[in-house]
C-alpha cells in the first residue's frame, strides 16, 4: 500500500478526536462531599456558618434596613432579592448608627430578602415594617 500525502489537511476522524478530547478535558467533574456513616472512616464534612438576621426592615419609601450576623465573625455577608438580584454586602455583626446596613433603593417590598454568607451559609428573612 503506498503512502498518500494530505496536502497539509488533516483527516475529518482526527478533528473528532481533537474537539472530543477538548471538550472532555474543559467539563467540570462533580465533586460530592460525605458526613460519613458514624463508625469511622467517613468522607469530608464540609462546615458552614449559621447566620442570624435580627432585623429586616422596609418602608414605602423604598428604604430597608438589614441586620445580620454570621457564626464566623470573618465572613462577608450578602442580601438578594428574591428574583436573586444582588442588593448590597451587609455588615456582619453590627451596623451603622442605624443599628443595621442601610441598603439601597428597593422600589418594592420584596416580602423577604436572602442573605448569604462568603462561608457557606444562606438564610431567608422575611421583611416587616420599619419599627422605631
Amino acid at each position: 500500500m503506498k503512502h498518500q500525502p494530505m496536502n497539509g489537511t488533516c483527516h475529518p476522524a482526527i478533528w473528532l478526536a481533537i474537539l472530543v478530547a477538548v471538550t472532555l478535558g474543559s467539563m467540570p467533574s462533580p465533586t460530592y462531599a460525605s458526613g460519613g456513616s458514624g463508625s469511622g472512616g467517613g468522607g469530608i464534612t464540609i462546615q458552614v456558618d449559621s447566620i442570624k438576621v435580627s432585623k429586616c426592615y422596609y418602608n414605602t419609601g423604598g428604604e430597608m434596613l438589614i441586620k445580620a450576623s454570621s457564626s464566623d465573625a470573618a465572613a462577608r455577608l450578602f442580601a438578594y432579592r428574591p428574583d436573586g438580584t444582588y442588593a448590597g454586602e451587609v455588615q456582619n455583626g453590627g451596623g451603622s448608627r442605624y443599628g443595621g446596613t442601610a441598603m439601597p433603593y428597593i422600589p418594592y417590598d420584596p416580602g423577604y430578602m436572602t442573605i448569604k454568607s462568603s462561608s457557606g451559609g444562606s438564610v431567608n428573612a422575611p421583611t416587616t415594617p420599619f419599627q422605631i
